[in-house]
């Protein structure tokens, strides 16, 4: 493990890391197929919804589609997808109150007391792609404190480009490597240590290899831990 002196603050991903997107969006999807009697493929659908919506924001990036935030292209793709997955019918409402989910996601139950502990060392932001009110009112939802949220829709640049990871070390007032990016996801670790911040991948069911595309080389994390209890032990050593 690196030598972790230098480091005075850790940015947490949060969609997939802390929050339990998939587990939440597909229970409620669930609950709407059982009102409608409907044989719905939860997981089908919440797979093409997530992954509709990183589509879209790669095109963001790209400049192809103007400037929008996670809630704007979650609605956008939520057409889509109900449009391949026809099992369910939703009016235009019953779709804003889906899109809404995205605001009430439960957390991985080891997460919010080392996230706490962690704060009596380091100071402990989000650094997400998704927006600053789904970040709030998740974090809100599930009573985890942070010392600070940088959403990407703010910054200018979403991850993982590279501006996007040393924009919040900047914000803190500190280096790139004095922080270090706390994720599921090896492709957003390894965007983060390509832009020059140390990496702390912490294990989540099904979100390894999530959305950021395939890895250049096979990753060495500053710390690898297999959940947020031996995050915490490791970080707090």
């Amino acid at each position: 493990m690196a030598d972790l002196s230098k480091i005075k603050a850790l940015t947490f991903d949060v969609g997939g890391t802390v929050f339990d997107w998939r587990g939440t969006i597909e229970s409620e999807l669930s609950r709407l197929a059982s009102e409608q009697n409907a044989d719905l493929d939860v997981s089908g659908f919440a797979t093409d919804w997530r992954r509709g919506m990183f589509q879209e924001l790669a095109r963001v990036r790209a400049g192809e589609l103007p400037w929008m935030n996670a809630d704007q292209l979650h609605r956008s793709v939520l057409d889509d997808v109900l449009a391949k997955h026809t099992a369910i019918k939703l009016s235009d409402s019953g779709r804003d109150d889906l899109n809404n989910v995205w605001h009430r996601l439960n957390a991985w139950p080891d997460a919010p007391a080392v996230i706490e502990k962690l704060r009596s060392r380091y100071t402990v932001v989000v650094l997400t792609v998704l927006s600053w009110s789904i970040a709030v009112d998740c974090s809100r939802h599930n009573g985890i404190n942070w010392d600070g949220i940088l959403s990407c829709e703010f910054l200018g640049h979403y991850k993982p480009d590279a501006e996007a990871y040393q924009k919040g070390a900047d914000l803190l007032r500190l280096e790139p490597d004095q922080a270090m990016m706390v994720a599921a996801h090896a492709g957003d670790l390894q965007a983060a240590m390509k832009a020059g911040l140390h990496s702390a991948y912490v294990h989540r069911d099904g979100e390894s290899f999530g959305i950021f595309g395939e890895l250049d080389s096979a990753p060495e994390w500053d710390v690898n831990a297999r959940d947020f209890a031996e995050l915490g032990n490791a970080l707090l050593a």
